[in-house]
């Protein structure tokens, strides 16, 4: 699955805890930022970044930074991907030398994360340019597979891209841990990523074709939110692919569109929803605070009261004693943890920012518990994330 806006420096993260080792004077380390040395506030961002865009879903970890192989890449046979007749690992994302991102700069992780260039491969320079061989871009460009969701992550502002390396380069402690090297066709990806096929990092003009106006008085809000839907990846599952100009944005799986009928899960399947804001197919008939319940919480919003929820368990805090939870294909343990007003965003972008789409999808199946086995604390971890650092991560000062 291609799972995959800016947050206050480290607004919901705790007070730092020490763990054992030598701390890390982060401010003494210039690891190429434009603005000078990394900074803490700058590694702790990047942190927040990396739990609530899900990179543990693909390198480890899950979107819990206590978690066991958190962001050290996966090596296992099930672990790989297949595109057509090729598979792709997920890498290590650990500053390890000889296996992760030890030897490569912060500014080669920025030119990944926005023009999608494998690190290891492309020059240290700074890039201006996503058409190859204009700007510092190499004219036979060596991208990251397709299975990498950069397309979404080149939305996000350069702080942000910036903070993420930040993290990567010292905010982990090194994992030694090799993933085999993941294949690619001999022009590798360049003919997946042209400017026609997925557009520039510059989202189109508001509205798109696939927009409206909504209430002016929230035109701000909106475009967050539309940032944020587009950086976070929502239409690589539920349509539209990459930005809101290109057909069938978030309205749901269509019969014949590959990738977007069905996801099996165990014995059940699950279909990606409606996200526009048609009344009768859509979301348009569920408030914007059961649609920030969803996100929060993961409840079904059709199946949960329109009521201020304040607690993740069960019974407690307005949250249902038998909760009907999203099915594992949606991402939102790891979208819970944007700040509030970054999920209002979200909620008021699909309530007033897109054109209503009648596509009734088919409705997703799950087990009797309607996944809440799936979603204990052991497995996704806590809201808020554990304190910084983790058994993983780097003590700072």
């Amino acid at each position: 699955l291609l799972l995959i806006v800016s947050i206050t420096a480290c607004n919901s993260l705790q007070q730092d805890e020490e763990t054992p080792g030598s701390p890390i004077p982060v401010a003494s380390m210039n690891i190429g930022l434009p603005s000078g040395p990394a900074t803490r506030a700058q590694v702790l961002r990047g942190r927040a970044l990396a739990v609530n865009r899900d990179c543990g879903a693909c390198h480890g970890g899950q979107p819990n930074p206590a978690a066991d192989g958190w962001l050290a890449g996966k090596s296992g046979a099930d672990d790989a991907e297949s595109l057509g007749p090729f598979r792709v690992w997920p890498s290590n994302l650990t500053p390890d030398d000889d296996t992760g991102l030890g030897r490569v700069s912060a500014r080669q992780i920025f030119n990944a994360l926005r023009y999608g260039l494998r690190p290891g491969m492309t020059p240290d320079v700074e890039i201006t340019s996503a058409t190859p061989g204009q700007g510092n871009h190499p004219t036979n460009p060596n991208y990251l597979s397709p299975a990498m969701p950069w397309l979404n992550w080149r939305y996000m502002a350069d702080d942000e891209l910036w903070a993420i390396a930040a993290y990567l380069k010292h905010g982990l402690r090194p994992v030694s841990h090799r993933v085999p090297p993941s294949q690619s066709p001999p022009d590798h990806w360049a003919s997946e990523f042209t400017v026609e096929k997925v557009g520039t990092h510059l989202l189109p003009p508001f509205p798109a074709q696939n927009e409206q106006l909504g209430d002016p008085s929230r035109t701000e809000q909106m475009l967050r939110g539309r940032t944020l839907v587009a950086s976070v990846g929502c239409a690589a599952c539920h349509g539209g692919a990459v930005h809101p100009g290109q057909d069938g944005w978030l309205s749901g799986a269509r019969k014949g569109q590959a990738g977007l009928e069905v996801f099996t899960i165990g014995a059940f399947k699950t279909y990606p929803r409606n996200l526009t804001s048609d009344n009768a197919t859509g979301i348009g008939r569920f408030s914007e605070r059961q649609i920030f319940n969803s996100l929060r919480y993961g409840l079904r919003p059709g199946d949960t009261p329109d009521v201020e929820i304040t607690s993740s368990t069960p019974g407690q805090g307005n949250h249902p004693l038998h909760p009907k939870y999203l099915a594992p294909p949606m991402v939102w343990p790891s979208v819970r943890h944007l700040p509030d007003e970054q999920l209002w965003a979200i909620a008021a972008y699909l309530k007033h920012g897109i054109k209503p789409v009648r596509n009734r999808v088919l409705d997703s199946e799950g087990p009797a518990d309607f996944w809440a086995s799936s979603y204990t604390a052991e497995k996704i971890g806590t809201l808020p994330s554990a304190p910084f650092p983790t058994a993983n991560e780097l003590a700072l000062r």
